[in-house]
Parts: structure tokens; sequence; C-alpha cells
């Protein structure tokens, strides 16, 4: 393992204490804190929340970006939800899974007092039919991999699921916290049926989607939490300027500022506003190279070339402003089973002697061109112009585009690229457990993106999410071999920084990058 210099190092601990300062002065310290988590739940109002980017689709099966996920966080139920403790409480489940003694059929019951927004009752049937519309190859969901083993769903009644799985999976529960429930009365047509619209059971209704200004959310009367939903309306508007979303959350303008720029924490502090870091939670800015014949990304070593070649330190220090770490694996910190000595592989320096042993092992030429796209906004851009310099300094001759969601994600899937930097937030796909990772690099699933496919660490993946007896130690074999064929290049962990306005009480910022407790939150008097 390689450590930092000890300039570097000295850099990294004033950067933390900082940090750690900061976010005990953010989450519970001070007097205006204190006063903005007193007082009784009142309904009405409005909470604004200020994104950097609307959402491409609104289809809660096909992807899970940040914006979407807000969403649906807030307009669909699950089975089962994510507390920030890292435990599963019921959503519409009325107890946890009851599995068999050999593990291969779990039963759920569920509540029997759900209906969805357009009137019709939620039942067991709806339940199997998201299940399958997910399991459905041609829909390309994303959460395909997360119900792989399930064989079948049987539903003897109206409030009881039965899954069948061909094996062990330990992960299910988890899982079902993130797939939303559709209804079976409706056919489904994947990223098309609910493309513009959405039809959930959840706390919030859709109202309206206006094109790159914001989406509009009312309270739902028919919630079965009867303690739920306080704010009429929740309103996701798209404000790509940060200067303008801090005007924003400064003046009262808005309630929620997710995404907070990390070299603005401390003006946002001093301007009153309330800003917390959550600790646990995974934002990974990674290369994604394109698996395509013929392209010098395709090439394992020329990935661990680049892999090597990357100043860690400096994009924490530059970009995160020392709110991130070092990441050599896509499993986080904060993620259960990270391993510390894997994931520290890569170690903060670049290490141009090993990048340069596996640029000559590739075969790829000094002066090769090689594009980097990003997306086309400030953090972004800045960390990848690092990686600009670093790639150059291995002898390449690379070139930055930065690019809207609209373009490269359509060019994702088609291999016709070099490299893609594109987030990866983990609990979005897993809560707090890894399988983001399987769903990133098991073969054929709707999250690997590029395509890659590599039979050892398929079965290692399977290995892993069978609920096995020793969980560490089948993950820590997932994380040796990611580092053997490098499937995805991690850059580093950031954390997930959030303001809020002083009118809004009862949330708290989410290390799943979650809104969802905008349910039970409200927007105190004047």
């Amino acid at each position: 393992m390689r450590f930092a210099s000890p300039q570097r190092r000295g850099v990294r601990l004033a950067a933390l204490a900082s940090v750690a300062a900061l976010a005990l002065t953010a989450c519970g310290g001070t007097e205006s804190t204190e006063k903005k988590s007193a007082g009784t739940p009142t309904a009405g109002g409005t909470i604004t929340v200020d994104l950097t980017s609307e959402p491409s689709h609104l289809d809660p099966l096909k992807f899970n970006t940040l914006p979407a996920s807000a969403l649906s966080g807030l307009v669909y139920s699950t089975l089962y939800r994510w507390t920030e403790d890292g435990e599963l409480v019921n959503d519409i489940a009325t107890a946890a899974p009851s599995v068999s003694s050999d593990g291969l059929t779990v039963t759920i019951p569920i509540r029997d007092d759900v209906t969805f927004h357009d009137g019709s009752p939620l039942t067991a049937e709806d339940v199997k039919y998201t299940i399958e519309q997910v399991k459905n190859p041609d829909n390309a969901s994303i959460w395909s991999a997360g119900l792989g083993p399930i064989a079948k769903v049987e539903t003897p009644d109206d409030t009881t699921v039965v899954v069948h799985l061909e094996r062990r999976h330990g992960v299910l529960q988890g899982m079902f916290a993130h797939v939303s429930i559709i209804s079976a009365d409706t056919p489904y047509v994947a990223g098309d049926t609910y493309a513009q619209t959405m039809n959930g059971s959840g706390p919030y209704k859709f109202v309206s989607w206006k094109r790159g200004q914001q989406v509009e959310l009312e309270r739902n009367e028919d919630y079965f939490l009867d303690d739920k939903a306080y704010a009429d309306e929740i309103v996701l508007r798209t404000v790509k300027e940060d200067a303008t979303r801090m005007v924003n959350i400064a003046q009262g303008n808005s309630d929620v500022m997710p995404m907070v720029p990390f070299n603005q924490i401390q003006a946002l502090e001093g301007r009153g506003v309330k800003v917390e870091i959550t600790e646990s939670s995974a934002h990974m800015p990674t290369l994604f190279p394109s698996m395509k014949k013929g392209r010098p990304t395709a090439d394992a070593d020329f990935r661990k070339a680049l892999a090597w070649a990357i100043d860690r330190g400096q994009i924490v220090d530059t970009v995160f402003k020392g709110v991130a770490e070092p990441a050599s694996t896509l499993i986080a910190t904060g993620t259960q089973h990270w391993n510390e000595e894997l994931g520290h592989t890569y170690g903060e320096d670049a290490d141009l002697a090993q990048a340069k042993k596996h640029l000559a092992a590739s075969g790829v030429k000094a002066g090769t061109k090689l594009e980097v796209i990003v997306r086309n906004e400030p953090l972004s851009i800045s960390a990848g112009t690092i990686l600009q310099a670093n790639f150059k300094a291995l002898g390449l001759d690379v070139s930055l585009s930065p690019q809207e969601p609209a373009a490269y994600f359509g060019t994702l899937a088609t291999g016709d690229f070099d490299l893609m930097l594109l987030p990866i937030d983990a609990g979005l796909s897993s809560g707090y457990t890894p399988f983001y990772e399987y769903s990133a690099y098991k073969s054929g699933s709707g999250g690997n993106y590029t395509g890659f496919s590599d039979a050892e660490l398929d079965e290692l993946l399977e290995a892993a999410v069978s609920d096995p007896a020793d969980p560490d130690a089948a993950w820590a074999a997932v994380q040796q071999r990611e580092l053997e064929v490098v499937p995805l290049i991690p850059t580093v962990t950031a954390r997930y920084v959030e303001a809020t306005s002083e009118r809004l009480q009862g949330h708290s910022a989410s290390s799943l990058f979650s809104l969802r407790d905008l349910d039970s939150s409200w927007v105190a008097a004047d």
C-alpha cells in the first residue's frame, strides 16, 4: 500500500479537521439548528428544491439518476424503506420477509389499504407485475440485477406475495426498498408509459412537468399514512447555476439545495444557512471506459495504466476541498464490507512508474489520442481537467469534452467513446449494501452500461450476494478481481452535502441521496 507525501498528508489532515468541525456545527451544535428542529408539524405551504439538472425521464424502473430518484421516492411506494441507521422498515409491506429454511422461498405480507393515485387499489398482483417488468430483459431495468435470482412470483391472495428464488439472495429485502411499485392495470412499456407522467401510491402525486423548469407534486389526500405529507406542494426546480442556487437558499427562495459545491460550504455557513455533510454517503466520480473492440480502453492493461496515473489526492484537495478520499474500488467507505487495504490500492499520488509499465504491456503507443467526456457542470469539468493533465503526463494526447446528459447517455451504451466521467451515487442503487457493484459489473445487468464481461468476476459476484457465511471475505474477493480487470476506474469517494432553509423543519440530509423524508417535513409559519 502506498502513502501520500508528508506535505499532502498534512493538507489532508487539516482539511478533514475543518470538515469535521463543520459537520458538528451544521448537524447539532448551533442555536439556529436547535430552533429549526423544534416546533409542531403544520400542514400547508410549498417546499421548493433546487436541483442542478432535471430528470431525463420519469420512469421509475428504467434509470435511477438523482433527480429521478428524488421524484420516485416521493411519488411511489416500495415494499420496504431504508433508514439512515442502515435498517429496513416497512413501507407497503406489513412485516419483514418470511424466508424458508433453504432460503429459496420468500413470503411478504402487504397492506390492504393502499391505492394508486388514479384511485385503483394496490394489491399483491401489482407487486407481482412490477417484479415481472423489472425481470423482463427487454425492459433493461436498472433494478434487473437486484431481482435477478427471482424465478417466479405467486399471489395466493391480495395481500400476500410469494417470491421463489433460483439461489439464495442475501440482500433481496434491501433491493425491494428501491423498486417502485407500478400498477398492473396499465400496460408497461419501458421508457414510454411513465416517461412524462407518474402514477404511484406515495405521499405526493404528480401534477406537471415543465421541461427545463420544474416538476410539481401535490399532497396525496388518500395516502395510507395519516400523519405524513404536511406540505401542500413540493416543487423540484431545475437551476443549473450554483450561484443562483446559493442566493435562493440564503434568501429563503428555496428550501433544499442538494449537492452543495464543496468550495462553497463555508460561504453558505457564513450566511447562516444550515449545511449538512452526510458521513456515510458515497458520491463517486468514476471513469467509464469503452469496451468496444479496437478502442484502447478495451484493454485491461491500458485501463490499469490510467488507474495508476490518476492523482487522486489532487482531486480530493482541489475539487472536493477535503470532503472526500481516494478510491480504488467501486465498493466505497460508508458501504458494508468495504476492504480498506484494497480500497486504497492506488493511493493518493499518481504512480507513473506503474502506469507506464501497464501502458507498455497494453501495446498502446505514446501520443495516442484519448477523449474524456464529462458532464457540463463545474465539478465534473474541474475533475476532468486534472485527469486530462494526469493522462498527458503518461504521454497520451487527451482532449476534454463537456456534454449535456441528453448527449452522453445515448452514447454510453454504443461504446462509441473512449472515457466518460460519470458519478455513481451508491445509496441510490443499494442502500448501504455493496450491491451497486454487482449491478455495475455483472454480465447482462441493466446497470452494466459498458457491456463489460468477465466470467470469474461474475462467479465472485454471485457468491457475494448469495448470503455467504463470510460476506467480508466474499466481497474482498470481488474487489481483488476488480483490481485485476478494472471494469471501471473510480477516482474518489466524496460525501453528499446539502443545504436547507431556515423555515424547513423535520428534514435531515440523507446519506442515501434521498429526499424521501420530505413527507414528514413541514414549512414553518412566517
